[in-house]
Order: structure tokens, then sequence, then C-alpha cells
């Protein structure tokens, strides 16, 4: 039987680990956005993006003339842990936003030509590499529009 202070060093030392797992899992979802914007993050497209503050913009990657960011919506424009994927592409910019959630995939888009996913910074990316995604970023996947 145990004495009553190993008990107590036991329940401290199991309430340690809890405070400690949960500040690890406190960090924020899409990390990038916790940076200072640099130029390369701001869009060169500004038009029709009412309700995204510009400011949040960040550049993830660029293909075929085709460049993302993820974004964040102005305050109090969406649900708590919304986060945006922005394409732009020629004269326009296309935008999706959705919860970002620990682990799964957020907003997508989808054209005739790619569907492209924002990921959140722990999500599993072999996982993704099996359904056909390139990484062209560790926090934005694509694949072929008829691949899936």
């Amino acid at each position: 039987m145990r004495s009553l202070p190993d008990r107590s060093r036991l329940i401290a030392a199991g309430m340690c680990a809890v405070v400690l797992g949960l500040a690890v899992c406190a960090g924020p979802v899409l990390g990038l956005l916790e940076e200072d914007q640099t130029d390369q993050d701001i869009l060169t497209i500004q038009t029709d993006l009412e309700g995204i503050d510009l400011a949040s913009t960040r550049f993830l990657a660029e293909r075929d003339g085709v460049e993302y960011f993820a974004a964040t919506p102005v305050d109090g424009g969406s649900a708590k842990g919304t986060v945006c994927l922005l394409v732009e592409e020629g004269i326009g910019v296309g935008l999706e936003c959705a919860p970002l959630e620990r682990g799964r995939a957020g907003a997508t888009i989808r054209d005739s030509r790619v569907t492209a996913a924002l990921l959140p910074d722990d999500v599993d990316r072999n996982a993704l590499a099996d359904e056909g995604f390139d990484l062209l970023h560790p926090n934005l996947a694509v694949r072929p529009a008829d691949a899936g």
C-alpha cells in the first residue's frame, strides 16, 4: 500500500503531464500565420477580398504561374479557427475559407486543373501522398483535378 505522500506525488506528476500536453497542443494550428508578413506575402491583386484580413496573408507556394496563400478572415467575420486558402492567378483570386483543425486538411479549392488543400502543421503528410497529393509547402498540398 502506498502512503499518502507517494499518491500525492503521483497525482501531481500526472497533472503536470496533462498541463504540459495541453501546452503543446495549444500552439497555433498554422504557425505560419504567427510570423511577420513579408513583401512576398502580400497579394498582387487585392480586389474582391472583402472579409479577408490583408495583413494576415502568407505566401505558401507557386506552381505554373499560380500563387497560393493562407490568410484569416477579418475579426468577427467568421467562426473561430477559420483559415482561408487564396489562389492568385492572372487577374483573379480564388478564395475558400473553412475551419482548420489539427490533423485534418482545411479549405480546399478545386478547379479544372488542380485540387489544392490547406494543411495544418500537424497533418499526416504520408496519407496525403498516398492520395496522390504533392506537397508544395508544409501547409499546402495539390493534385491534378482528375486524380480524385
